[in-house]
């Protein structure tokens, strides 16, 4: 799976504070682009960890890429009114 600028820039990690970045969340997994991988950490399951080259990695990365661009269209809609 390729590097997304895209995607990275959407649901990249956000500062919150001088040097602190949080991870910020997909469909319910926390994305981190750093290990390449969704993460979902369910209180009363196992963990679940998904590659971005694995099959549903590389669905989600689509879905989430999807979901980048119309997030930055709606910023530029914003923008030009």
């Amino acid at each position: 799976m390729y590097r997304c600028d895209i995607c990275e820039r959407v649901f990249g990690p956000k500062a919150i504070a001088a040097g602190v970045n949080q991870l910020q969340t997909f469909n319910g997994y926390t994305v981190d682009f750093q290990l390449r991988q969704f993460r979902s950490l369910p209180r009363d399951a196992r963990p679940v960890f998904i590659d971005f080259d694995s099959l549903k990695g590389m669905q989600l990365c689509a879905v989430m890429h999807e979901a980048a661009i119309n997030q930055l269209n709606k910023k530029i809609a914003n923008f030009a009114m």
